[in-house]
């Protein structure tokens, strides 16, 4: 009984040793990411499986320096999926020809100004409509001359492994999100101020809120609907 207990310890260490090893410091991601990586984020879109991780990057550039001096960045969001050797192929990035979530960068007439000023962030990947297939949950804040715009977007994989926006909100001013435990499944904890039908920018109805985004029943929902959805597929 112990030579059976002890082989199977070895089996479990052994198993757990290559599922750490089998994610590469340093991926082939063909073609690189624009600019500077700022953060990379391994899911499994498609489902888990041998050589069936997809990898999420968060990169940028210097778009220019308004009045010579605070640099403004374009941030791009890109998805690899696995090319089998543990690296990755581009299939998905933002901003692209049919993309709302990512402005392009701008410089304004007649001014060393460049806009809307971005940052962009990725909240981490989680099972939120199903068990075993991951989802991507994203931030990203855009603003010119006002505090701007936050948005939420979860984005996923359908079964042909083409990248799709799961679900959107988006906030005046501020949107953080966070993923949660919720039952079996994950969901995103949303904070932020909320703003009620007619509420200017400079006064929310209530400046510390909180709301609950999940997937049930084959749809989105945010709870309390303090946060607005804009895009539910």
């Amino acid at each position: 009984m112990k030579n059976i207990l002890l082989a199977l310890s070895v089996v479990a260490l052994s198993a757990t040793a290559a599922a750490g090893a089998a994610v590469p410091a340093n991926p082939h991601l063909s073609p690189a990411p624009p600019g500077h990586v700022m953060q990379r984020t391994v899911a499994y879109l498609t489902g888990e499986a041998m050589h069936s991780m997809w990898y999420v990057v968060a990169s940028r550039k210097l778009a220019g320096k308004n009045m010579g001096k605070t640099p403004v960045y374009q941030w791009y969001l890109s998805f690899y999926a696995p090319d089998g050797n543990d690296g990755g192929k581009l299939v998905y990035q933002i901003p692209g020809k049919q993309n709302t979530v990512l402005a392009r960068v701008e410089k304004a007439h007649g001014a060393q100004m460049y806009f809307p000023m971005q940052d962009l962030k990725i909240a981490g990947a989680a099972e939120l409509e199903r068990q075993g297939v991951q989802d991507v949950v994203v931030w990203d804040h855009q603003a010119g001359a006002d505090c701007g715009a936050a948005d939420v977007t979860v984005f996923g994989a359908n079964s042909k492994g083409q990248v799709q926006q799961r679900v959107h909100v988006q906030n005046g001013c501020a949107l953080d999100a966070k993923i949660v435990k919720h039952g079996a499944l994950s969901a995103v904890q949303l904070s932020g101020p909320y703003y009620a039908a007619n509420a200017p920018m400079c006064c929310p109805t209530k400046p510390k809120a909180s709301a609950m985004l999940q997937y049930a029943n084959g749809g989105w929902s945010v709870s309390p609907k303090y946060y607005t959805i804009v895009r539910n597929k």
